[in-house]
Formats: structure tokens, sequence, C-alpha cells
């Protein structure tokens, strides 16, 4: 774990020096002509490293780049993909939908189904998401799963008053707010470069909804702690401490 922890830091932290690299090295309409959202850049990078677009280095080293963005690309999908099928068969469909009746052979059959369904959402997403910088959506991705997980996990670890309200108003109030402010940013309308450019709806001027919606998901978390009657645990959170 610690390793996995060092090696995906040191990668985040990577992704600054390759941008500031890139913008270095690379002329700004060289990155465009490739493509308009700026995805390339960082294989252009590789390329002028290994010492320009007619060197042997720079068609290995943008290989090598390319492979990895592309395997990184399937994995992430991948696991995505079968995270969400097996929570929607578990979670969804199992207590919700069929309120703790259905049994194990239901539950496996609703996965494929499942997966089916999320992927042709996320085709149907991606066909109008394809001309936006990856950059971008990866930090809308962070946003939301900041907003709605983060200050559930931190209260639970670090606050003995935190109850399952504060984490159901935490994570429900986080996600509804950064799922609605991207709706209505830029992101989504209102420039040439949005999803829909065509059409202008949008009222909240930042492109990244976590400036408001993270502190908010705190808020709500500590809010719905304080007004609700659920008394506190000691023996639990010290074993969860513990853990």
């Amino acid at each position: 774990m610690n390793w996995a922890i060092g090696i995906i830091g040191g990668f985040y932290l990577m992704t600054i020096a390759l941008g500031f690299g890139a913008a270095a090295l690379l002329k700004r309409t060289d990155i465009i002509e490739s493509n308009e959202a700026g995805n390339t850049a960082a294989p252009l990078l590789a390329q002028e490293i290994g010492g320009g677009p007619d060197s042997a280095g720079g068609a290995i080293l943008l290989a090598v780049i390319s492979a990895v963005a592309f395997a990184t690309i399937l994995a992430v999908v991948a696991g995505l993909t079968l995270a969400s099928s097996s929570s929607f068969a578990h979670d969804l469909y199992a207590n919700v939908i069929r309120k703790g009746q259905a049994t194990q052979k239901e539950e496996v059959s609703a996965a494929p189904w499942a997966t089916v369904g999320i992927g042709i959402a996320a085709v149907v997403l991606g066909v109008f998401a394809r001309d936006l910088n990856v950059a971008g959506l990866v930090a809308l991705a962070f946003a939301v799963a900041a907003s709605a997980n983060l200050p559930t996990i931190l209260y639970s670890l670090f606050w003995k008053r935190f109850t399952t309200r504060g984490a159901l108003w935490s994570i429900y109030g986080g996600l509804f707010a950064s799922v609605v402010l991207v709706l209505f940013s830029p992101v989504v309308s209102g420039k040439e470069s949005s999803m829909f450019p065509d059409v202008d709806f949008h009222w909240f001027p930042l492109e990244n909804p976590g400036l408001v919606s993270i502190p908010l998901g705190f808020l709500l978390g500590w809010i719905g702690s304080l007004v609700s009657k659920e008394p506190v645990d000691k023996e639990k959170y010290a074993e969860l401490e513990v853990r």
C-alpha cells in the first residue's frame, strides 16, 4: 500500500511537470493542430524529448507513451464499469429495488445488464465530451468525488459526533451540488470549447465546482450531525479509529 500511494502520488505530481514541460518545449500551434483540446500534449512532448518528429528516439517514445495512455484508459474504464455494475447489482437492485429479497443468482444476473446500461451511458456522454480536455474532465470527476466522499471519510475518522444523518447529508448534498454546478458551468454550455457550444444556459462562472461544493459537503455533514438525535457510540468509533 505504501508503494502504491508513493507511485500514485508521484504520478500526479509528474502531470504538473509534463504540463509545464509541454508548454516550454512545444509550440501551442503544434499542440492545437494535433488536437484542439490539447489531449496529445504528453505524447508530443515525449516525441520532442526523444529527438523530434523525424527521429527514431522520438518515434519510440511517442509509441511507448501512447501505449501507456491507451492501457491506462482501458484499465480505468474496465475498473469503473465493474465497480459500477457490482454496486448497482448488490446495493441498488438487491437492497433498494428488491428490498433485500433478491437471491445471489438474481444479483449476478443483474450485473451484466447494469454493465450494458452503464456502458451505453458512458459512450453517449463520451460522444458529447470528445472535444473536451481530458485533464479538465478528470479534475471534474475528482471534484465530484471530493464533494460527495471526502467530508464523510474525514468526519468518520476524526469526529466522534458524526452520525448517519450527517453522512447522508454530506454525500447527497455534495454530490447534488457538484453535479448541478457542473451542468450549469461553462464546461457544458456558453463557450466554444463547451460540450454544447451552440447554446448558453450557464450561470455558474467557474469551470470546476470544487471551490463551492466541497466546503458545502463539509457544512452539510456538520449540520446533519448536529441536528441528529442519534446517540454517539464511543466504542464503535474507537474500533473504527484502530482499523
